[in-house]
Parts: structure tokens; sequence; C-alpha cells
């Protein structure tokens, strides 16, 4: 199983932006997602904050590249894909539910929902009593096979900066405990915090990726042979750069992070799976 993992995208559609801005955002934007989609896989994942504003313009733009791929598309909503439009209108654009589960041979995918609805002065994350329930179930039932987590904000306390204020879900929702209940191995997948970021917590690893405007590139992730390995496929493109350089300092909301790249052991992750039922996960 190989999978392609997309930070924070943060498309925008610069309303207020000049035109050598608007120009070099159409460049950037449209260079990312293609190399994001060439690359094969089985699923391509969004973490979240795959726009800027939730904008239905903006949502429109980057689901009909998408669509035009026929790539198998999932997407975990970030607050900011969350501030103009109300979830279920959300679901109807993207033809996604908000929190879902596929079941693999290999493993269990489970894409969450923690953002807030149209709540532009609160970015932090949270579950509702139902989604945390449900998590609880697909987690008990996934039993010993590895179970792969997709979400936007990152569990309080484990990748950089989740300590700070609403970068993280919630640390009341105690959902750190339901993850523990987790049998076998599990991995946490998470964006928002905008710096590349890897930590192990007990039989749990999460990994946290940096924005795509800091930072271009994306994650690949590939279970094979009773092993995960996870690494980095970088965008070194010089042009890329200079595009970004002409608007990311000038989007309102959006503010570039010198860490970005966090260290050395952020970038890649080797994990050895235990046996399964006598097989190889």
């Amino acid at each position: 199983m190989k999978l392609v993992v997309l930070g924070d995208f943060h498309y925008s559609r610069m309303e207020d932006g000049t035109e050598e801005m608007q120009s070099a955002r159409d460049s950037a934007f449209s260079f990312m997602l293609e190399r994001f989609l060439e690359l094969d896989a089985d699923h391509h994942i969004s973490l979240g904050d795959l726009t800027h504003e939730g904008d239905p313009e903006e949502l429109n733009f980057v689901y009909s590249v998408i669509g035009g791929s026929e790539r198998r598309f999932l997407h975990a909503i970030g607050n900011h894909d969350a501030y103009t439009l109300p979830k279920e209108q959300i679901e109807v654009l993207t033809g996604q539910p908000r929190y879902l589960a596929i079941e693999r041979e290999e493993a269990t995918i489970l894409v969450l929902d923690t953002s807030k609805e149209m709540n532009r002065s609160d970015w932090g994350g949270e579950l509702d009593e139902t989604q945390l329930a449900w998590l609880e179930a697909e987690l008990e039932r996934s039993g010993e096979k590895p179970v792969l987590v997709f979400a936007h904000h990152p569990v309080y306390g484990t990748t950089a900066r989740s300590t700070l204020e609403k970068l993280s879900v919630d640390p009341r929702l105690e959902i750190e405990a339901v993850l523990k209940r987790k049998e076998g191995p599990g991995f946490y997948f998470c964006g928002h915090n905008h710096i590349h970021s890897i930590v192990r917590r007990d039989n749990w690893h999460f990994i946290q990726t940096a924005a795509c405007l800091d930072v271009p590139g994306f994650r690949i992730v590939e279970l094979k042979d009773g092993r995960l390995d996870v690494r980095m496929h970088r965008l070194e493109e010089a042009e890329l750069a200079e595009h970004i350089a002409r608007f990311h300092r000038n989007m309102p909301g959006f503010s570039p992070i010198a860490e970005a790249n966090g260290e050395a052991s952020d970038w890649e992750l080797t994990v050895e799976l235990p046996e399964i039922a006598g097989q190889r996960a």
C-alpha cells in the first residue's frame, strides 16, 4: 500500500492580490498539484487547509484538477477549509463524508474531521462525541492491524508546537486516551502547525507535515513486507520557490515558519511491524 500525503496547501483565490501575485499563485499551486497527482499511489491524502478561506471557488478549483486525474483522493477538513461554508455543503462539494474508514488488507485508514465549523476566531481542533465514539469503535475493531489516522490537528503534547494555544485538538477531549486503547501499531498524520515533526509515544507514531508554501513537497507513505516507511518527496525547483516568494508573505492569515523543516529525524521514518495471525502486515 502506497500513499502520498499533502500538508497544508492553502490554495487562495487571493481576491485582493496584485496581478503579479495572482499569476505567481496560479503557477505555484498548479505546479504543486500536478506533481502531487503524478505520483502513483493507492490514495492521495490532504491533511487539511487544502484551501485558504474555504471559499467555493477555491474548493472547486482544487477539486476540478483532482477530479481530472482520477486519483483516489481523501481530504481531512482543516480549519481554513471550514471558514466559509457549513460542513454539509463541504461534503457536497467534495463528495466525501466528514470522517470515514477504509479497510485494507495491510492496514485500516481513518480520516477525521477535527475542524470547527465557520469559526474564524478559534482555529483549534475538536471532535464531537459521535465522532469520538466512532473513532474508539474503529480502533477496537482494527485489533492488532496497523491503523493510519489522518487529521488536520495534532494531538496535544505530541508533535512540535502542539502545546501552544489552538495548535492541537482540545486536550480536554482526551483523544490520546482513546488512541492508547489501540492494541497494535498506530500512525497519526497531521498538519496545522506548519512544521515537520515526528514523535513516538508508546505504540503510536505522530507524523506532522509542514505547509507546502514553506517546504514544497509531500510525504510518501509505504506499507510493504511488514514495514512502514515514511519519506519526503521534495520539490526543489528554483522557479517554484521564486513564484511562492512573490505572494506567500502577503496572504492574510498565513505566516511563513522559519523552522518549518524541523530536524533531520522529522523527515523520514521506518517502523518494523509485528506479525499478525501468522502473516506479515
